[in-house]
């Protein structure tokens, strides 16, 4: 799926490079061999043990994602809405915010979704809708946990939807994407969430933005700004705001969403555990194979 405007993702690896893997015959042998050792006595590779010990350190191992995963909400704030449960029940969204998701990541279809990290949405009958945006390239892979592509289940005729799923998924998310329609501020306590640390808003400059499908210009432009929980640095060149085209918007926003995550996963950290390190997948990985060979 190379244009950002194309439909269903159906590739069969999540990767953003095509690439064949070969491996040459003679590193299987290096890795079995003494090589650069001088004694043959202290070979280079040994057989495990199949005792317990190894066998859950190994179901350990495999628990432990070998890329970098992460789940952050989008959300689609519709004219004059000020409040969750407003938000929660929007179904679609404007013409502008659809271009912007189509930029953002990849349509995924979830039911039986195997290549792709989900960050908990339901991949077995459709519970959390049929689709959800994801972007990946071969160390990230982020979803996208879109209220609007999630269905609004009503328990019995004339009641109220029920928005548990949606508020379970998003109010569980570090950071928000907040697509801004509404014409007011948004506040940032919007979502109620003990895990509300990073909104990125985006709200329309150019007039009727939102309004059309339009072609992307640089004379068309969108105002982003950042809000932040209290205690969380300033760590993107936004100030107050930034003005940023329609065709640059997806872009910028996914890759100050990735840093945003990493920077409320240090600050969660930081402010549970005091000084203990923070460890990130690859080095969780590392540990293991480290105990293992211990």
């Amino acid at each position: 799926m190379d244009s950002q405007f194309s439909f269903i993702w159906s590739g069969t690896a999540p990767s953003q490079r095509r690439k064949d893997v070969v491996i040459d015959p003679s590193f299987i042998g290096l890795q079995l061999s003494a090589y650069p050792y001088i004694s043959a006595s202290t070979p280079r590779g040994r057989f495990l043990p199949l005792d317990p010990t190894v066998e859950r350190t190994l179901r350990n191992l495999d628990r432990i994602p070998v890329i970098d995963t992460q789940a952050i909400a989008v959300l689609y704030v519709g004219p004059g809405q000020t409040t969750e449960d407003e938000i929660f029940s929007n179904t679609n969204g404007s013409p502008g915010f659809l271009r912007f998701m189509a930029g953002l990541g990849r349509l995924i279809k979830l039911k039986g979704q195997r290549d792709v990290y989900t960050g908990g949405l339901d991949t077995q009958d459709d519970r959390d809708g049929e689709y959800a945006y994801a972007w990946w390239d071969d160390l990230i892979q982020v979803i996208y946990h879109a209220p609007h592509l999630m269905p609004n289940p009503v328990t019995a005729p004339g009641e109220k939807p029920n928005y548990f799923t949606k508020k379970r998924e998003v109010g569980n998310d570090y950071v928000k994407i907040v697509f801004n329609d509404s014409g007011l501020d948004y506040k940032f306590d919007t979502i109620k969430s003990d895990f509300q640390f990073i909104n990125i808003v985006i709200s329309q400059h150019t007039p009727g933005l939102s309004g059309t499908f339009k072609d992307a210009t640089e004379d068309n432009f969108y105002q982003v700004a950042i809000q932040r929980a209290p205690g969380i640095p300033d760590f993107a060149a936004i100030g107050d705001f930034k003005l940023i085209s329609v065709k640059s918007l997806p872009l910028v926003v996914r890759q100050i969403g990735y840093y945003a995550n990493v920077l409320s996963q240090l600050h969660l950290h930081t402010s549970t555990k005091g000084n203990l390190e923070y460890l990130t997948a690859w080095r969780q990985r590392w540990q293991k194979i480290q105990s293992l060979k211990n």
